[in-house]
């Protein structure tokens, strides 16, 4: 239980703040002010993404993280596309988009501080330049908005 704490204390802020408020306003532009019951099954699945991946490196003791890799993120952004425009699930649909923006914040806080991603692209041969990984990044924060127009559409 501790262990949840700590990881629940770790989480920074910003991007907790960030990932509920993205949550909460998908939700609202969905479903406007009259949202359905099922709606608390996206809030839930948002919540947890919130959560998860971090959870999950703890659970079993990854280090370092498969999941802040480019292969992860690339496999995780088709399976993520997949829920969003075919599965009912809400819950479902929240803990993706959740976990998308997770990554992507993590990301974006990586290159801001070490002004690279190269921690990511470690699985890939060879070096991949920063010009790049800028555009690989473009590309995937593009393909979340476009995950998040067709579920809020």
């Amino acid at each position: 239980m501790n262990q949840i704490i700590q990881i629940i204390k770790r989480k920074p802020f910003f991007f907790l703040l960030t990932s509920i408020s993205y949550i909460l306003l998908t939700g609202f532009i969905k479903w406007t002010v009259r949202p359905p019951l099922e709606a608390l099954w996206y809030l839930l699945g948002g919540f947890l993404g919130v959560y998860f991946l971090d959870l999950a490196e703890e659970f079993f003791r990854l280090s370092p993280s498969p999941f802040r890799t480019i292969v992860f993120t690339a496999g995780f952004a088709l399976v993520s596309f997949f829920v969003v425009t075919s599965s009912g699930s809400l819950l479902a649909i929240g803990l993706v988009l959740s976990l998308y923006l997770t990554i992507i914040l993590w990301q974006l806080g990586e290159r801001q501080v070490k002004g690279n991603l190269d921690e990511w692209y470690k699985l890939v041969a060879g070096p991949v330049d920063t010009r790049t990984q800028t555009w690989i990044l473009i590309g995937f924060i593009a393909l979340f908005l476009l995950e998040t127009y067709f579920f809020v559409r």
